[in-house]
């Protein structure tokens, strides 16, 4: 009788080979295609930020390498934080008054940045010692958390869709408001923007709505270009930057003649001559430029691509999850990410106006580095749970009741 217990007991542990096996279904519930090309991006942006800056290092009395330790610091956490962090964290924790207290604590960061001193005439980062913090990069992606949240109600209350809407384009005024006033970062806010009236409309907001939305929203960017001069002399400058290319026109100018002595295959690894003071913020805003000097028209093209396989990853993550909580936070992220790139690579070409907004994973910044990295990690567990719940296996066991 104690010999068909402890038989019985022996066939209920899992054998290893079973356990090994739950082992594989979990890595395979990883998406490793968004895994594999955002390290690959993120090691890319190490290599150019070098590039980029050594230059301007070694001729200021600095190590050459000074600028990508700095990023490559911020790129270790900001790994640590998507894989250990937040793509193992289950989305669905991220409650209405987690959010509502990050919203409180952000625009709280965003107002506190009047109290350290400006950089190269703007107030936007938090100085803290040899390290600096950009609130607005938070900013981003809490607006799309508490987008998430609000919106997600019309899954279960259809018929009212006017007040969840009107709530998160009220938040968003908020922000954009506190970003432009205090900050006078027109391109953050717009990102900011643009990314929650996406989000209403795929939420299932009415016509009406998303177009009083989208006229308030376009009233509100004239002005905010009419009431600061300078501006309106970017925007009127980018169709004729060589008009006033010592002046106004001069960023765009350089980026213009790194992109066309860059030809198809380009000047090699380290040799950009454009990078060498005559284009400023060659690490930043502008690093797309030297990219296509060194590697070329190819070189160029291979990172567009790879940032496009990014945003499908993303889409595709949106369409697969299980809730709308879920699709409405991985569409806002992904929308950042593609609006951000978009308008840094259409700068760096001239086809849009010169604005201070970086290449995600690649332009040199340690908060836009970390918050991205961990934006990823959020995308990550939600095609985590979307392949749970879609896999049979998981479903048989669930069934059976012996695992969960």
């Amino acid at each position: 009788m104690n010999n068909a217990k402890q038989m019985t007991k022996r066939n209920d542990l899992p054998s290893k080979s079973k356990r090994r096996k739950k082992n594989k279904v979990k890595y395979r519930e990883v998406d490793f295609v968004l895994l594999a090309v955002t390290i690959a991006l993120v090691l890319f942006g190490l290599l150019m930020v070098y590039s980029a800056s050594s230059y301007e290092n070694v001729a200021k009395g600095f190590a050459a390498y000074r600028d990508v330790m700095r990023q490559g610091f911020f790129a270790a956490l900001g790994l640590s934080l998507m894989i250990v962090g937040f793509s193992n964290f289950n989305y669905h924790r991220y409650s209405m008054q987690l959010t509502k207290l990050a919203v409180f604590v952000i625009l709280i960061l965003n107002v506190a940045v009047i109290l350290f001193d400006p950089t190269k005439g703007a107030s936007r980062w938090i100085r803290l010692g040899p390290m600096s913090l950009q609130p607005s990069e938070l900013a981003k992606f809490v607006m799309v958390l508490y987008a998430a949240n609000t919106l997600k109600r019309l899954e279960t209350h259809p018929k009212k869709p006017v007040a969840p809407s009107r709530k998160v384009f009220i938040m968003a005024v908020v922000f954009v408001g506190v970003i432009i006033l205090i900050q006078s970062n027109l391109s953050i806010a717009a990102i900011l923007m643009i990314t929650s009236l996406i989000m209403i409309f795929l939420s299932g907001a009415t016509l009406l709505q998303n177009a009083a939305y989208i006229s308030l929203s376009a009233a509100g960017l004239i002005g905010a270009m009419v009431l600061e001069p300078y501006r309106m002399r970017r925007f009127l400058n980018f169709g004729d930057p060589f008009a006033d290319a010592q002046g106004a026109g001069h960023q765009l100018v350089q980026s213009l003649y790194a992109l066309t002595s860059g030809g198809v295959f380009g000047q090699g690894i380290g040799m950009s001559r454009l990078k060498a003071f005559w284009l400023p913020e060659a690490q930043n805003d502008f690093i797309f430029a030297v990219v296509v000097e060194e590697l070329g028209l190819i070189g160029g093209m291979m990172l567009i691509l790879m940032i496009m396989v990014l945003i499908w990853r993303g889409i595709r993550i949106a369409l697969n999850a299980k809730d709308s909580f879920g699709k409405l936070l991985a569409i806002g992220i992904t929308a950042v990410f593609a609006l951000q790139s978009l308008i840094n690579i259409a700068v760096v070409i001239g086809a849009f106006p010169v604005t201070g907004v970086t290449l995600p994973f690649i332009s040199a910044g340690g908060t836009s580095l970390v918050v991205n990295l961990a934006a990823v990690g959020v995308l990550l567990n939600i095609s985590r749970q979307s392949r749970e719940e879609s896999d049979p296996r998981t479903e048989k066991m669930n069934h059976n009741g012996n695992r969960r």
